[in-house]
């Protein structure tokens, strides 16, 4: 019971440290955009007409398009609304996967070394980020592991009933995440190397609870494939940015540029290129997994991986001398599994596209947590057991490492200086801005699009520029003072065409404490012709 209570007191912490990043976050993340147009859609349109022409998997903004009137009723509505609804669903998710990686590493060592795993897991920034963001990552997480969890459960007992729980969750992760659609691939798998084990001969053969788990995820994917037309998109650049109420959006209907506009040697690309270097080859795209690991369990947790995997026997022979250690199951075996076929995805993904980010890296990371528990509890043993520390100063010394945790990732969360929601505290400026000065009719082309989420002014996001520079009731235009001051030929043109047509009326600073100037409107004056433009 104490343990139990141990895992609420984690909850809580990181329900608190959810909550501060909720009211902290002014405007959603930039791919929350795209989720919560389509959460808007789900409310307007039919669903399997917004199922196919979504590129991302469903279920999230569905749940956001349901839960939006009730939290609407409690702030109001408008975007705040739109924003705190995804973020309470991402939220919730995150608390929950609190629970599966505690069973989980209960069942690889025991209930200590779960409490530790689940305050890793409350306190690694990374993963807390996606888990007040407006984005489906938790929500992908939580079904992942909760379906890995019930699954070592349903091998270890032959239980069809959790083995339907367990292929329930990896059919909902799969609607909320392609990616999950490795979680009864990983099962499968483990199932057979296991009945080539003794311990796994000696264990029910529970083919039943696998062809569940395994039917389940099949039927979700056919379902969605039936109105999808195909198990899965790959995100389409075209469409990623969806802003404003669907009535306020503008159609990607192509339509060339003007006359004076249409020579080749502008560049009207979406956005700017990244200056992260492409990767190239299977080793790079290794090294850019490997980094982005590190960086996930911020190096220390990375180290007390390796040293868990390494002393695992020797941390489950320790525990079995103080008679704590539940019987061997099928855990550590399932979990390394999804690890390495994780890896794999992982790498032919970035190899072939090129680019990997850090939310790719989290099923990996999140794996790894049990690990880098155990890894962090043999240490400490090992050096109380050279130092010769009584009993009473091996529990006192086990809280001086989690006190130190607590406040290097705690900090770290909190650090008004390593905040993204801080970074577009002049966009929504701008976006209050622009709901208070424009007029009826007026519409907005905002680079980036959080301003104009703020506003909810009809308007256009980058990729319809064309469409936009033809509208005449286009009247603002609202940049980044970074995308002018690139040196490439995308912010020659900018620069170029709001010298022709517009004049700047405002600017916003980076944040409450940093004044220098971040975002900038300009008064679009649509011209007679642009014959004679030059950049």
């Amino acid at each position: 019971m104490a343990d139990r209570r141990s895992l609420l007191a984690i909850v809580l912490m990181s329900a608190a440290l959810h909550a501060v990043g909720i009211a902290r976050t002014l405007v959603p993340a930039q791919d929350g955009l795209k989720l919560i147009r389509f959460a808007r859609q789900f409310q307007n349109d039919p669903w399997a007409d917004v199922i196919r022409g979504a590129d991302v998997h469903p279920l999230y903004p569905a749940l956001i398009a349901i839960a939006e009137p009730v939290v609407a009723r409690t702030v109001g509505e408008g975007p705040d609304a739109w924003r705190l609804t995804a973020q309470l669903i991402a939220t919730m998710a995150s608390l929950t996967l609190l629970i599966p990686v505690y069973f989980l590493t209960e069942g690889l060592f025991d209930r200590r070394i779960a409490f530790l795993a689940a305050g890793v897991l409350a306190l690694l920034p990374r993963v807390a980020e996606v888990g007040h963001e407006t984005l489906a990552d938790s929500m992908g997480l939580c079904a992942t592991f909760t379906s890995l969890w019930l699954a070592a459960q349903a091998l270890n007992r032959g239980d069809r009933r959790i083995a339907a729980g367990s292929g329930f969750f990896a059919a909902i992760g799969y609607l909320t995440r392609p990616e999950v659609i490795l979680v009864p691939v990983s099962i499968g798998l483990t199932w057979a190397i296991d009945r080539l084990h003794p311990a796994g001969k000696r264990r029910p053969r529970a083919i039943g609870a696998v062809a569940v788990m395994i039917v389940l995820p099949a039927i979700a994917v056919a379902g969605y494939a039936g109105i999808k037309g195909q198990v899965s998109e790959k995100l389409s650049i075209r469409a990623a940015a969806g802003l404003g109420p669907p009535f306020l959006l503008k159609r990607s209907v192509p339509q060339p540029l003007p006359p004076g506009l249409d020579d080749p040697t502008l560049d009207f690309s979406a956005k700017e290129e990244s200056d992260r270097v492409a990767i190239r080859g299977t080793g790079q795209a290794a090294r850019r997994i490997f980094g982005r690991w590190w960086e996930g369990l911020v190096w220390y947790f990375a180290v007390m991986t390796v040293w868990g995997l390494a002393r695992r026997r020797e941390t489950r022979a320790m525990l079995s001398e103080d008679a704590k250690a539940p019987a061997p199951g099928i855990e550590g075996l399932l979990l390394g599994t999804f690890a390495l076929i994780d890896a794999a995805a992982l790498l032919r993904h970035s190899a072939s596209l090129g680019y990997l980010s850090g939310r790719h890296v989290l099923p990996l990371v999140v794996a790894s947590i049990p690990w880098a528990a155990g890894g962090a509890y043999i240490c400490w043993r090992r050096i109380g057991e050279w130092m010769h520390l009584s009993p009473r100063a091996m529990k006192l010394g086990r809280a001086v490492p989690i006190a130190m945790a607590l406040v290097l990732c705690i900090g770290a969360q909190l650090n008004p200086t390593h905040s993204r929601h801080l970074s577009r505290w002049g966009h929504w400026s701008a976006g209050r801005w622009l709901s208070s000065h424009a007029a009826p009719g007026e519409e907005v082309l905002d680079t980036r699009g959080w301003a104009r989420f703020i506003s909810g002014l009809p308007g256009y996001d980058y990729w319809h520029i064309r469409q936009a520079l033809t509208d005449a009731h286009l009247s603002y235009i609202l940049v980044e003072l970074d995308e002018l001051e690139a040196k490439s030929a995308r912010a020659r043109t900018l620069r170029s065409l709001l010298a022709f047509a517009a004049t700047p009326i405002e600017d916003f600073p980076a944040g409450p404490a940093d004044p220098r100037p971040a975002v900038r409107i300009y008064r679009y004056r649509r011209p007679a012709s642009w014959e004679g433009f030059t950049r």
